[in-house]
């Protein structure tokens, strides 16, 4: 037989946790005026994630009104290629839950100038590396911040340089030199004239030196450094040759010194 002490405990209980319950259930939700989500709906954000096997991941996010979500990923030092993924995102109090394929992420309001990454807990990552996954709006992209030289591989032995010199507005005088310390050829150089286009990469007709490749290189720019590709260029086919003989890659990421 339970006595009235032990009826009035459980009683006690059951109050407090119908309290506790309720209480969540009509938690109010947190309100993001509007003006702040256009604020972040108009910049790009910014952090070095750190990374076990190389200096840091660039990251860049800028998240659409219409929501979708772009991620553009760099592995500082790897000598690869930027990588930039398209998601969804939906929002839930003030957090961003973004998905890009199977990969789910998520990134907590903090003001218009900043956003944090967050666990799936949805718990803010403290300690030491806390202040590396705060996202920070960035400035609009400059290309004056970029002008200057720029070198792929050792000074000290056989290396390239490539020099980035704005003449117009959109129109960019490029070089491009190739320095063989051990070679009878001592540097070998090509001009070019690019122009930067609406997503901020520089791009240069081939066809400027050769008629025949109808085809693009690209300059596109990380923090510190430029990365030279071709787009739908075989590597035998690229008309960049030294004294009209020797073929020079100069495909590749070039830092800023």
């Amino acid at each position: 037989m339970i006595s009235r002490k032990h009826l009035l405990t459980i009683f006690l209980a059951a109050i407090t946790l119908g309290s506790c319950n309720f209480k969540d259930k009509d938690k109010p939700p947190v309100v993001i005026q509007p003006e702040l989500l256009d604020s972040i709906f108009s910049n790009s954000f910014e952090a070095i994630i750190p990374c076990p096997d190389c200096a840091g991941i660039e990251t860049t996010i800028r998240i659409f009104k219409d929501s979708t979500i772009s991620r553009t990923i760099y592995y500082q030092g790897r000598n690869e290629l930027p990588e930039t993924k398209m998601g969804t995102w939906k929002l839930k109090d003030s957090i961003f839950e973004a998905k890009f394929d199977r990969e789910k992420l998520f990134y907590k309001i903090k003001s218009g100038n900043s956003i944090l990454r967050v666990g799936s807990d949805l718990k803010e990552v403290d300690g030491d590396l806390a202040k590396n996954y705060i996202f920070k709006s960035t400035k609009p992209f400059s290309i004056e911040d970029h002008l200057g030289s720029y070198f792929m591989g050792n000074q000290a032995e056989n290396y390239n340089k490539l020099e980035i010199i704005q003449n117009k507005k959109n129109n960019i005088s490029i070089e491009l030199s190739s320095y063989m310390i051990n070679d009878s050829i001592s540097k070998c150089l090509l001009k070019f004239n690019g122009k930067l286009n609406k997503e901020n990469t520089i791009e240069v007709q081939l066809s400027e030196k050769n008629d025949s490749i109808q085809q693009l290189m690209k300059i596109l720019f990380t923090v510190r450094e430029a990365h030279v590709f071709f787009e739908n260029v075989s590597k035998d086919s690229i008309p960049l040759k030294c004294k009209d003989s020797l073929n020079i890659n100069y495909q590749g990421t070039y830092l800023k010194r």
